[in-house]
């Protein structure tokens, strides 16, 4: 029976990382020099700028033979353009050289493990816990590799050891979810649901989001606690939350080729990084000046950087060269409304589902426009059941492809309403009030349209279950008081 490296003493399997290090750097026989670098001609994989960038690196590595930095970067070429087995080999050699880089490490264990070759992954990534103990990352990502080979067990303590690293630092790391989602599942996994709630509730008040709170009604149901667990609904895609891990950014900006560009200045913008994402957007531009991608990514550079201007000039320029691309005119009617101008907002909103009947985020934006053209926005008045019904066409639309924000959620709810469409107001902000993530004006909502229908139990039940999960929310003790005076004074209980 195999024996786990993790499941050994940890002064033996130092002995084994450092035997491994041993084995991985030796050289041959007679001392030969460093093996040249793997050519991307052996994957069959590769073409157009990738193999540029990798034939680009080799003549570095060539000139500077013995520069492991170079042959550290070609690895990542590979490894971040899906040449795992080429990627592995560049940094076994970088690491032949400077056996001391704890990232060449950590990156061979990455390649190793998209080779499907776990244990020695695991072997390379115990060297790199060796050259830095403190970097939770080297712990809690091995966890997850053994925990979806189905080996919780040995999981079990790199999660533990993550946790005691961010013990001693004294305050939550950004990648705290980590270890605590690691462990919850391997607990889960291993039949020991009480010490995973207890985990899962501590996470709760760190990280909103939906997978959490998945694997928190699991582990409710699993001790019995079934009426706890019925209020946490998940929703959307049960993927679980990325994790933050400085070291897999060289990783990804070593992606090339246009998807992998536009995925790395995504990461950039995301992050507000705007300094970054400047040049990585002129250098992709270099290759594709008219892409209109790109010209989306740039128009959102100069969103972030407060240039109205230049993001509009480049959106109607994105307009010209592709006239049919859904997202340029959708974002270009978002820039248009921010500057005031709401029916150039809103004629782009109409060109971009006409490029694409299925871009829902365009048809929320007539919606939303509507809304704000025919004064939805400031209360209700008489003779607006025209532009209500007008607002709610595209939000139909927009239901009816699919829609996840509560936010959106609420409007529609509210504006069906408005229009007396009863039933599918009850649908929409029925379902809404069962998500993690809803607002508690779906509560007085939908109590409000219990009332409308003349369900007035339906109504007082809907406040007061509000009011149990949002104490004190006014709008709701607003509409409880209100209950309370057709009551004749009497409170809800």
């Amino acid at each position: 029976m195999r024996e786990s490296l993790y499941n050994l003493p940890m002064t033996l399997r130092r002995a084994l990382s450092i035997l491994a290090l041993l084995l991985l750097t030796s050289c041959k026989p007679g001392g030969d020099p460093i093996p040249p670098p793997p050519s991307p001609a052996q994957t069959g994989v590769l073409d157009g700028e990738v193999i540029e960038a990798i034939n680009s690196q080799i003549e570095v590595i060539n000139q500077a033979p013995g520069n492991a930095q170079a042959r550290q970067h070609l690895g990542l070429l590979y490894l971040a353009n899906g040449a795992a087995n080429e990627a592995a080999e560049s940094l076994r050699q970088a690491i032949m050289i400077d056996p001391t880089s704890t990232q060449s490490w950590y990156y061979h264990a990455i390649a190793l493990e998209k080779t499907n070759d776990l244990d020695q992954a695991l072997l390379s990534i115990a060297s790199a816990q060796k050259f830095d103990p403190e970097r939770a990352a080297l712990y809690w990502r091995p966890g997850f590799w053994l925990l979806e080979a189905g080996r919780a067990a040995e999981a079990l303590p790199l999660f533990q050891e993550a946790a005691a690293i961010e013990s001693r630092a004294g305050f939550p790391a950004p990648d705290a979810a980590a270890h605590r989602i690691g462990r919850a599942r391997c607990l889960l996994d291993l039949d020991r649901p009480e010490e995973a709630v207890l985990i899962l509730e501590e996470l709760q008040t760190l990280l909103d989001h939906h997978y959490a709170s998945y694997l928190l009604g699991q582990a409710y149901r699993r001790v019995g606690r079934g009426s706890e667990a019925a209020p946490i609904r998940a929703t959307g895609a049960l993927d679980p939350p990325s994790y933050p891990d400085p070291w897999l950014e060289p990783i990804s900006a070593a992606g090339r080729g246009l998807d992998a560009r536009l995925s790395w200045i995504d990461q950039l913008l995301d992050s507000k990084r705007f300094n970054e994402a400047g040049p990585a957007i002129a250098e992709a531009q270099e290759r594709w000046p008219d892409n209109v991608n790109l010209l989306n990514r740039l128009a959102g550079l100069y969103q972030g950087s407060g240039k109205s201007n230049a993001r509009i000039r480049t959106l109607k320029r994105a307009v010209r060269i592709d006239p049919n691309h859904a997202t340029s005119h959708h974002n270009l009617s978002l820039a248009l409304y921010q500057k005031g101008d709401t029916q150039m907002a809103l004629n782009h909103a109409h060109l971009a589902v006409k490029a694409n009947p299925s871009f829902t985020p365009a048809w929320l934006q007539i919606g939303r426009l509507l809304i704000l053209s025919g004064r939805l926005d400031r209360g209700t008045t008489d003779n607006q059941t025209a532009a209500v019904n007008a607002a709610l066409e595209p939000l139909d639309q927009a239901f009816e492809l699919g829609v996840d924000d509560p936010r959106e959620h609420l409007l529609y709810g509210h504006l069906l309403l408005r229009a007396g469409r009863l039933d599918d107001a009850t649908r929409i902000l029925g379902r809404l009030i069962e998500r993690s993530d809803a607002d508690p004006k779906a509560w007085a909502i939908l109590s409000e349209v219990h009332a409308a229908g003349g369900n007035h139990r339906a109504a007082l039940s809907t406040v007061i279950d509000g009011l149990n999960r949002f104490p004190g929310h006014s709008d709701l003790v607003r509409i409880a008081e209100r209950y309370r005076r057709a009551a004749g004074g009497v409170a809800p209980q």
